[in-house]
């Protein structure tokens, strides 16, 4: 089963609504406490229909969700995204001025090669790949036909994401998986992307899947899944 041609992957930038909630609930956060996301921007968030949706529950590591994308902030080249946290020091993970603890992106897959990540090894999470980068602060999982982005402070707190990690906006029927195997090859040879539409500006790409899986948490023995199988629901707990 294949999917329509997907649009050339872009890099995550938040949409201008999103950056506008970040900018009212973060404004001066390095000083004072985050409210968690009220249950009408939940609800609000959760009306999102273009495709399913992923998050982590409503906190991770003992972060809340802060801001969730709606269907008016949606822009899909971007993804949907929740926002994790409050405000902290200068770092890379930025949006409006702040920088969150915690994003989780969900889009869907464009062909892209995953050499710009730079160094990186390939893991098992709920049953299907992903690729752990930037020292373990970002995973980036292959699931039907979205990718999940996960952008943390610490490789502890994204790992922790991925373990959470389960459907938003739809509760899936009795007995289907939450995360299917990808429809596409995840960083599929440079040959297929020099044939796409569009630049791609990647390079260096030759195969799939290799190396194969390795464990999510470092040490442990033998591929793994970094969480088990299947949630139950797509609520809140």
């Amino acid at each position: 089963m294949g999917i329509a041609q997907p649009r050339l992957k872009l890099r995550r930038r938040p949409g201008l609504a999103a950056v506008v909630a970040l900018a009212v609930v973060l404004t001066g956060c390095s000083t004072h406490e985050v409210s968690p996301i009220t249950p009408a921007a939940l609800a609000s968030a959760r009306a999102f229909s273009e495709y399913l949706d992923f998050w982590a529950g409503l906190s991770v590591d003992g972060v809340p969700l802060t801001v969730a994308d709606t269907p008016n902030d949606f822009y899909s080249p971007v993804g949907f995204t929740m926002y994790y946290g409050n405000c902290e020091g200068r770092g890379t993970l930025r949006d409006g001025g702040c920088t969150l603890p915690l994003k989780i992106t969900t889009t869907i897959y464009s062909p892209h090669s995953d050499a710009s990540f730079g160094p990186q090894h390939w893991v098992e999470v709920h049953g299907v790949p992903a690729v752990v980068y930037d020292g373990g602060k970002e995973i980036e999982i292959y699931t039907d036909p979205q990718d999940v982005d996960i952008v943390a402070d610490s490789p502890a707190r994204a790992a922790a994401a991925a373990a959470a990690l389960k459907p938003f906006n739809r509760v899936l029927p009795p007995g289907a998986p939450d995360f299917p195997q990808p429809l596409y090859t995840p960083n599929p040879p440079q040959v297929s992307l020099n044939g796409a539409s569009g630049p791609t500006g990647a390079t260096g790409a030759t195969t799939g899947l290799a190396p194969p899986p390795r464990p999510l948490v470092p040490g442990a023995a033998g591929p793994r899944r970094c969480a088990a199988g299947r949630s139950a629901a797509a609520t809140p707990p």
